[in-house]
């Protein structure tokens, strides 16, 4: 390789495209167009001797934005050990073993990851690089391919498509609906994964029905797997761990302020209130279908009332007593419609 140093700064001064390169691999290493390279730093260049001295190493190439579409390298291992070659975001895309020779070339310079095509040089046979092969729900390890399943947080309306196939959308948001992609465009192989775990129920709906129906509500902690079939779509393992079916928790609702369920008080069922209340307050609970059975055994002598954020008229407490509440999605409702009058005595079967 011929050099050329800078009169001013004896520095060197790269052409802007090299012919050929050595590289001991010692290290993961990132590679510089000849333009942008500094003087010592491994560079972009026709042809790369590759030495690896241990396997496992890698080599980033520089962002395709800064080259142009046709750039070409050929990869040539000349040690014991397989190296692989990743994007400028990381992903592998090219995996070299030991005495192979392969070419890669710049098809898009759009990002800059690029889109790298490659191909092997010399092969008597072709063998596929995993790294080309991936789709959605597949990852590339070295040279085999792998599930993944990738974690999408959503709290606003969200419209699903076809790249969302394997990926697990977890709400965290208020009320809010996820749309289906249309059946028909993403086949009857197409499948996501759905879970609440947001501040109150969601929509799943689309243009075709879920599980027969026009929409299907998740409520906080419902998850499922939803499936395509060409024509609708259908949940499986839809519904919380049976654990939540029933349960009790004490939660202090002291102070002078109302007070919002958050967290783990969400989606129980038996409460218990305590706490020395200084004020009139009231006790918040999600927009979601829910029971509340609650006893109220706070002190301080004022009232203490149920409701959701949107609920108008609050649902009072009596202290000391117990009470059976439901909710139907907008209000918190009183479950218990009539009771014994005081005083009333229970005879021949009758009151």
């Amino acid at each position: 390789m011929t050099t050329y140093t800078d009169v001013f700064t004896a520095s060197t001064i790269y052409p802007s495209e090299l012919s050929y390169e050595t590289l001991s691999l010692s290290a993961d290493t990132t590679l510089y167009w000849p333009l942008d390279a500094s003087d010592g730093e491994p560079l972009v260049a026709k042809i790369i001797d590759v030495t690896p001295s241990a396997a496992g190493y890698s080599i980033t190439m520089p962002a395709a934005t800064e080259a142009s579409t046709g750039e070409t390298i050929l990869f040539n291992n000349l040690g014991s050990y397989t190296f692989t070659v990743k994007n400028n975001a990381g992903t592998v895309i090219l995996t070299v073993a030991q005495s192979t020779q392969w070419q890669l070339y710049l098809a898009s310079n759009t990002t800059a990851a690029g889109v790298w095509r490659s191909y092997q040089m010399g092969a008597t046979t072709s063998t596929a690089t995993a790294a080309s092969l991936v789709g959605y729900g597949i990852k590339a390890i070295t040279t085999t391919l792998n599930q993944k399943l990738v974690v999408a947080t959503k709290s606003s309306n969200y419209t699903l498509v076809d790249a969302d196939r394997s990926t697990l959308l977890n709400w965290t948001g208020a009320a809010g609906t996820l749309t289906l992609p249309s059946a028909a465009v993403v086949g009857d192989d197409w499948f996501c994964h759905i879970r609440n775990s947001g501040t109150a129920s969601i929509t799943v709906s689309g243009a075709q029905t879920i599980d027969d129906l026009v929409s299907k509500t998740f409520n906080i902690g419902d998850s499922a797997i939803v499936c395509c079939d060409g024509s609708e779509f259908f949940t499986v393992g839809f519904g919380q761990n049976a654990t939540f079916a029933f349960d009790y928790t004490v939660v202090s609702i002291a102070g002078g302020v109302d007070y919002t369920l958050s967290g783990s008080e969400l989606n129980r069922i038996s409460y218990k209130f305590t706490g020395a209340v200084t004020a009139d307050i009231d006790v918040i609970v999600p927009n979601t279908v829910q029971q509340y059975w609650i006893d109220d055994e706070t002190t301080g002598g004022f009232t203490v009332s149920v409701k959701t954020s949107t609920q108008v008229t609050p649902m009072a407490l009596t202290n000391g007593s117990r009470n059976i509440f439901y909710c139907d999605g907008s209000d918190v409702l009183n479950a218990v419609t009539s009771s014994l009058a005081p005083g009333a005595v229970v005879t021949g079967g009758s009151f």
